[in-house]
């Protein structure tokens, strides 16, 4: 039988992730978490990988769970990985809890995995992305191991502190846009359009529109090659990050499967 794995991805550090287990696993489609899904074939196995926002689910992610429509045989293997860089707080347990009370889906193995921190609206990035990726990639393979496997644990739940600021969270987000400023550098180039997961960027008089439906993932602020697009006044002189296994042509072509 097939395998899938969903991801959702803004600066490409999931993407990465979905393409190493689909690499390794074989016979593995890979498709993201944008838009509703719906299928009646049977999977080997299904895998959902997925960055931390504010110690729990992006908010898009949510909406392609609950929406989401598979065969549940027995016999399928669910793994999830919630990918993060500070905090993980309760991402890990929240896919398990939406999948279990939505479609009767138990994860059988579920684990966080910390990546390069990148939410440059909130701090200052590292310079040690080579050190933190390395670190980051051997403990990949010890997850791919045990997926390869099969193997199961148990996924603890958490305080409700951490479940209290994703719903604040979530409430919140989608507006968040509107604190994004765009300087005098922008070019009208478009990547910043082309590169949002949620197509929340238009064009205009080539100048970046925002729609109110953000999810705060930054790839905008994180790709635009001339730092055009900031959040407030806070991002101008931090460091960017992107995924340095992802290319956004390729994060592009990904996300709009």
């Amino acid at each position: 039988m097939e395998n899938i794995v969903f991801y959702f991805s803004g600066t490409g550090n999931s993407l990465h992730v979905a393409k190493c287990i689909s690499k390794e696993i074989g016979d593995c489609e890979i498709m993201p978490m944008v838009k509703p899904f719906n299928s009646t074939k049977q999977y080997s196995s299904v895998g959902f990988i997925y960055p931390t926002y504010y110690w729990g689910m992006p908010k898009k992610v949510i909406e392609f769970i609950e929406e989401l429509k598979l065969n549940n045989s027995e016999d399928t293997y669910y793994y999830s990985i919630a990918t993060y860089g500070g905090l993980a707080g309760n991402a890990v347990y929240q896919m398990y809890e939406t999948l279990l009370n939505r479609h009767c889906i138990k994860i059988n193995y579920g684990v966080k995995l910390k990546m390069f921190a990148n939410y440059v609206v909130a701090y200052d990035m590292s310079a040690n992305i080579d050190k933190i990726t390395k670190k980051s990639n051997e403990k990949l393979t010890s997850i791919i191991n045990s997926i390869k496997k099969r193997r199961r644990n148990k996924i603890n739940k958490l305080t409700r502190i951490f479940k209290s600021m994703n719903e604040k969270f979530i409430n919140e987000v989608p507006t968040m846009d509107k604190d994004f400023t765009i300087s005098g550098n922008c070019t009208g180039c478009g990547i910043c359009g082309k590169i949002c997961p949620v197509k929340n960027i238009e064009m205009a008089n080539n100048r970046p529109e925002y729609k109110h439906h953000c999810e705060q993932c930054v790839a905008c602020i994180q790709f635009c090659p001339q730092k055009a697009i900031n959040y407030k006044n806070l991002t101008q002189n931090r460091k960017r990050y992107t995924n340095p296994e992802i290319s956004f042509k390729e994060l592009i072509e990904y996300n709009n499967k």
